[in-house]
C-alpha cells in the first residue's frame, strides 16, 4: 500500500467504520467547532482524547490527524490575528522555531512510550497525561484563563542570558533561553499528546513572557500552527495521520465556528466559562470511567 493509499484507507482500528464512522466524525468535528467559536480556544485538546474514547482509534493516529487537523484550524485564526497585528514578531519567530523542534522531540517520546511501555500501559499513562491537563485547562478557563500581569514578566526577572527585546510588545531585556524552553517544552507537549496548547500556552505568553492579551491569543496561534505542522509531518512520516479522520472534523468545524461564535455572543461571559469547565470535566470523567476499565481490566 503507497502512503497515498494510507492516508486515505478507512481500514483502521476504530470503534466505527465506513460511513457510521464518517457520520460521526462529521458529528464531532461540528461539536469541537461549535465549543471554539463559543469559548474561543482550538479543540485540540478536546480532538485527541475523543477520538481515542468515544471513536476507539489507537492514541498515534489520533495524535497526528489531530495534529494535522490544527494545522488547518488555526492557519486562519493566525492569519487573521496578523492582519489585526495581534502577534509580536520576535518572540513568535523564537517560539516558533523551538516548538517545532519540541513538536518533533515529543512525537519521537510518544513512539519510544508507545514501543517501550507496551499498549495496555501506553494506553493508561496517556490516559492519566490527558486527565491531568484537562483539569488544568477547566481550571484556568473557570478562573477566567488569565491573570494579572505584573510590573516585570518572569523571563525579563530571569538572570539568563543572553537578553532579547521584544519591541513589538514594548519589552526589553527578555531572556533568550528561557524563552526557547518556553517554546520547547509547548512544543514537546503538542508532539507528546496531539493538543495545540493554546489555552495553556496563552497564560505562560501572559505571565511568564509578559505579551499582553491580544498579542498573547495571536501570538499563541501562529506558534500552534508551525509545531502542529511538525508534529503532523512526524505522525505522517510514520504512518499516523489519516485524511478521512481530518477531513469531516475541519469540514464540519468551520460551521460549527460559526454556530458557536453566534451563541456565545447571546450568553454571559461568567456562564460560558462555567459551561465549559463543566463541559471539560465531563471529558474527564469520562477518560477517568474507560482508565479505571482498562486498569482493571
Amino acid at each position: 500500500m503507497t502512503e497515498l493509499q494510507r492516508l486515505f484507507d478507512l481500514n483502521f482500528d476504530a470503534y466505527l467504520h465506513g460511513p457510521a464512522l464518517l457520520g460521526a466524525l462529521v458529528a464531532l468535528g461540528l461539536a469541537v467547532g461549535i465549543l471554539t467559536g463559543m469559548f474561543g480556544v482550538g479543540g485540540g485538546f478536546l480532538i485527541t482524547p475523543l477520538l481515542r474514547v468515544a471513536f476507539g482509534i489507537p492514541y498515534p493516529l489520533a495524535i497526528g490527524s489531530g495534529l494535522c487537523y490544527m494545522v488547518g484550524a488555526s492557519s486562519s485564526g493566525a492569519a487573521r490575528h496578523a492582519r489585526l497585528r495581534n502577534v509580536e514578531p520576535r518572540s513568535m519567530l523564537v517560539l516558533a522555531a523551538t516548538s517545532m523542534v519540541g513538536a518533533v522531540l515529543g512525537a519521537m517520546l510518544n513512539r519510544f512510550a508507545n514501543q517501550g511501555l507496551g499498549e495496555s500501559n501506553y494506553t493508561l499513562t496517556m490516559h492519566a497525561l490527558f486527565i491531568v491537563l484537562l483539569l488544568a485547562t477547566a481550571a484556568l478557563i473557570g478562573a477566567g484563563g488569565a491573570a494579572k500581569q505584573s510590573v516585570k514578566s518572569v523571563l525579563q526577572r530571569l538572570r539568563l542570558p543572553p537578553y532579547i527585546d521584544l519591541p513589538g510588545a514594548e519589552l526589553p531585556r527578555v531572556s533568550g533561553p528561557g524563552l526557547c524552553l518556553v517554546g520547547l517544552s509547548v512544543g514537546v507537549v503538542t508532539g507528546m499528546m496531539g493538543v495545540g496548547g493554546g489555552v495553556l500556552f496563552m497564560p505562560l505568553l501572559i505571565l511568564v513572557v509578559g505579551l499582553g492579551p491580544h498579542q498573547a491569543v495571536g501570538t499563541s496561534l501562529g506558534v500552534v500552527l508551525f509545531s502542529s505542522a511538525a508534529g503532523a509531518a512526524k505522525y505522517g512520516l510514520d504512518g499516523n495521520v489519516n485524511m478521512w479522520i481530518v477531513m469531516p472534523l475541519m469540514l464540519s468545524s468551520v460551521f460549527g465556528v460559526q454556530f458557536g461564535a453566534w451563541v456565545c455572543q447571546r450568553l454571559h461571559a461568567r456562564s460560558l466559562r462555567r459551561y465549559f469547565a463543566v463541559l471539560v470535566l465531563a471529558v474527564v470523567a469520562a477518560m477517568a470511567c474507560d482508565f479505571v476499565a482498562k486498569l482493571l481490566g
